[in-house]
């Protein structure tokens, strides 16, 4: 079984970077390296956390909090790590 925050991803940006300039859209649409498009915004969570909302075609796939970044798995163990690969991408054009 995997673990929760298992997997390390090498990210040129910090969480804090990447939710505040999502913040400024309404949503992004990216790719993984393998090319699936996929689409990404900054929201709050109900405990009040800062989280980054992973969706393909219209369904949320994955969430991103703080303590996750830089894993490739997150606190539910759901694979995080070639979205937060495409958007540190995009973040550091």
């Amino acid at each position: 079984m995997v673990e929760r925050h298992e997997g390390e991803v090498f990210l040129n940006n910090d969480f804090a970077t990447a939710w505040n300039r999502l913040s400024s859209y309404e949503e992004i649409e990216l790719h993984t390296d393998v090319g699936t498009l996929f689409s990404v915004k900054a929201s709050k969570a109900r405990d009040g956390r800062w989280v980054i909302r992973f969706f393909q075609r219209g369904v949320e796939y994955a969430r991103c909090y703080d303590c996750c970044w830089g894993h490739y798995y997150n606190c539910n163990r759901t694979r995080i790590g070639m979205y937060v690969k495409a958007l540190d991408r995009w973040l550091s054009l």
